[in-house]
């Protein structure tokens, strides 16, 4: 779940400047919650499911105790839950005002937390009355601020998560499902089983074991990620969060964050040799691919865009990464290809595969057309490859 830039766009009078010690509830808050008093404990037939948590703030009978009410809430339910939350998803500790004076990163999380928990309560009472569970509501906020953070700060393992849900949508015999407020994944037979997600302390020892087992012979940088899940959920014998599969995978694949600075480097070609995983040899497979690429130079460039920066095959792999593993291309034919620079093509790859929104940035145009250009360029695709 991507947060939208208008989760962060707040009108300019309604910013207020936020110290270390206290969140406080803005003035606008206030009117607008006492606006709605009307509803009261009415809500509670309205919608039965609304969270208990949330009906003091309607039922408030003066702006005094609804910022009473309002700064209770802030700090007895949610800042506990940023403050665990940014804990166990990034490691990042911030005290109980939400101040880490040697990081200020987590103080920036925690007050952008607190902040998008404000502006849900300012921004439509129809929304505050149909929140069911508000502690799990403030939880989805804090770990998409921790998803937007991840990306920003590690492109690389962002990119492996993405190619890692693929696979699980894409392999019948695998999936993700949900178990209490944890996103499970393993085999599809686990699903509904009741299983529990599995013990995964000393994670290292325990990796370095399942190497020794599983890929004594063979190198687990290149293989097939569908293939690594697969040895991991078998050798594991239960389910495991996303998040820690993904942390297995960082792991044993000893993937880390590069520096993109000269596509001539030496070293860089080892990196990306190491990233793109195994390519098919056989020959029918090297002349499909090789085809795809032909067609693809001559579509229009938005058509080529839209298509090129949106593939993902089915272990996870941009187009990029795939034609360059089957030997298809080297950067100075993609550059060529795509009528970019070299460096404009480096800081692409560490972005694909895009969805289309991140597309429709990048090209600074609409989703619209972006869903547009790439349905012209798969019907030529179609018609010249079949």
């Amino acid at each position: 779940m991507e947060s939208s830039s208008s989760e962060t766009t707040q009108k300019e009078d309604e910013d207020k400047e936020v110290t270390p010690a206290t969140y406080y509830v803005s003035k606008e808050l206030v009117c607008l919650l006492s606006a709605s008093r009307s509803l009261k404990v009415a809500n509670r037939s309205i919608c039965p499911a609304m969270d208990h948590l949330l009906l003091p703030l309607l039922n408030a009978v003066d702006e005094q105790e609804l910022q009473h009410r309002s700064e209770e809430l802030l700090v007895i339910h949610v800042r506990p839950i940023i403050r665990q939350m940014l804990q166990q998803r990034l490691g990042l500790y911030v005290n109980a005002q939400g101040v880490n004076t040697t990081n200020h990163d987590a103080e920036d999380l925690y007050q952008e937390a607190m902040a998008r928990t404000v502006e849900v309560l300012h921004a439509d009472q129809r929304l505050l009355i149909t929140i069911q569970n508000f502690e799990r509501y403030v939880g989805r906020i804090v770990a998409n601020i921790c998803v937007d953070y991840v990306r920003s700060k590690h492109p690389t393992r962002a990119r492996l998560k993405d190619a890692l849900q693929y696979v699980l949508r894409r392999h019948a015999d695998l999936g993700s499902w949900q178990y209490h407020d944890a996103l499970l994944c393993g085999f599809a037979a686990w699903r509904n089983t009741g299983k529990r997600p599995v013990d995964v302390s000393d994670i290292d020892t325990k990796l370095n074991a399942f190497l020794a087992a599983r890929f004594a012979h063979d190198d687990v940088k290149v293989a097939r990620l569908s293939r690594v899940v697969r040895e991991l959920f078998d050798w594991i014998g239960g389910p495991v969060e996303v998040d820690v599969l993904v942390r297995m995978l960082v792991y044993i694949r000893d993937i880390r964050e590069q520096q993109i600075e000269s596509l001539d480097d030496v070293e860089l070609e080892n990196s990306f040799r190491s990233s793109i995983g195994s390519a098919e040899s056989n020959v029918e497979t090297h002349e499909l691919l090789g085809q795809l690429w032909r067609v693809v130079r001559r579509l229009t460039p938005m058509q080529r865009d839209a298509f090129a920066l949106r593939f993902c095959d089915q272990d996870g792999r941009n187009l990029f990464t795939v034609l360059r593993a089957a030997g298809i291309v080297d950067w100075t034919d993609l550059a060529e290809g795509m009528g970019r620079s070299l460096a404009d093509i480096a800081r692409l790859w560490k972005e694909m595969p895009m969805d289309s929104a991140t597309v429709a940035r990048e090209l600074r145009t609409s989703q619209a057309n972006v869903y547009k250009w790439h349905f012209r360029a798969l019907q030529k695709l179609k018609a010249e490859l079949e």
